[in-house]
């Protein structure tokens, strides 16, 4: 059970933790930022060490550390495996990945009740640990491979990122057509898409989605699609796929890929090997019969 632990960051991730972790029942008995100009201080009285750096800097920082067996070394990167670790593992330390899926904010909340974590880790203890800590603070530990970390993280950035992207495109649109000024704007369309994204807490996107797309409406698609142009009408015709998708596949189903993917051609029965024809089949080597004997006389021989 962890009961101690050390946060080496200075960013907002860091202090989320410096604030959360005695809540959890762990002490932090070290805190170390790179800016300070001062080497690590000494970490192998703590049972975890928590490497709130960037992604480019876990490496390096991690070779910085003293620390042995027994010692728990985790990054907060949701796109890394654990290499980045090496260093630790060398010394005998575990090692894994604790990544919150929350947006930080530098004035926003930043508890980690009612949040998932994605880990991985070195070894089951390591594992069993990091979920332990998972729900201490309050979160849902979700397990992932190490080899799968970039696809889901990449799916992370889709549903945070991703989202206000997609929302900035939608706000400038919404500006040509009326003009208002970005506040204005912004205040309109917030509320249409809180509400749509509200409605995922109690149903699947098949059902949650809405528009014409989803209706059938094909009318009204070709006039957006008439008004938009360039590189926003690439992303609103993908969108229009999507949004069709979900109306004829259950939520979670995989993408077609093409016109004949596996997932759309029926069902066939395999057919049975066709017997080959008389004109195509090997001829096998046929033991001839004898020729039956005539009844009667032998014919002489000649001489």
């Amino acid at each position: 059970m962890i009961e101690t632990a050390a946060v080496l960051g200075g960013g907002a991730v860091a202090r989320a933790f410096l604030e959360a972790l005695p809540g959890a029942g762990v002490r932090v008995l070290a805190s170390w930022h790179r800016r300070s100009g001062l080497q690590p201080p000494p970490l192998r009285d703590v049972d975890v060490v928590l490497l709130a750096v960037a992604d480019a800097a876990i490496a390096e920082v991690c070779g910085r550390i003293d620390v042995g067996p027994g010692q728990l070394v985790v990054h907060l990167a949701g796109a890394l495996g654990l290499s980045p670790l090496a260093a630790a593992r060398r010394r005998g330390a575990r090692t894994g990945s604790f990544h919150p899926l929350r947006p930080f904010t530098r004035d926003g909340a930043r508890g980690f009740n009612g949040f998932a974590a994605g880990i991985s880790a070195s070894d089951e203890s390591a594992a069993g640990d990091l979920a332990q800590l998972a729900v201490r603070l309050g979160m849902t530990p979700l397990l992932t491979a190490d080899k799968s970390r970039p696809l889901y993280h990449a799916a992370a950035v889709l549903a945070a990122g991703g989202q206000v992207a997609l929302f900035a495109e939608a706000l400038r649109t919404f500006r040509d057509a009326t003009g208002l000024p970005e506040p204005q704007a912004r205040a309109a369309l917030l509320p249409l898409a809180l509400g749509a994204l509200e409605k995922l807490w109690h149903e699947p996107p098949d059902r949650a989605i809405t528009g014409p797309a989803t209706r059938g409406d094909l009318k009204t698609v070709a006039s957006h699609r008439k008004a938009l142009s360039g590189e926003l009408l690439r992303l609103y015709d993908q969108l229009t796929r999507v949004a069709e998708r979900l109306r004829t596949h259950p939520a979670g189903a995989p993408p077609a890929r093409g016109p004949a993917s596996r997932s759309s051609r029926p069902h066939r029965r395999r057919p049975r090997a066709a017997r080959p024809s008389a004109s195509s089949r090997p001829r096998a080597p046929r033991n001839p019969r004898p020729a039956p004997r005539r009844r009667g006389r032998a014919p002489r021989r000649r001489r």
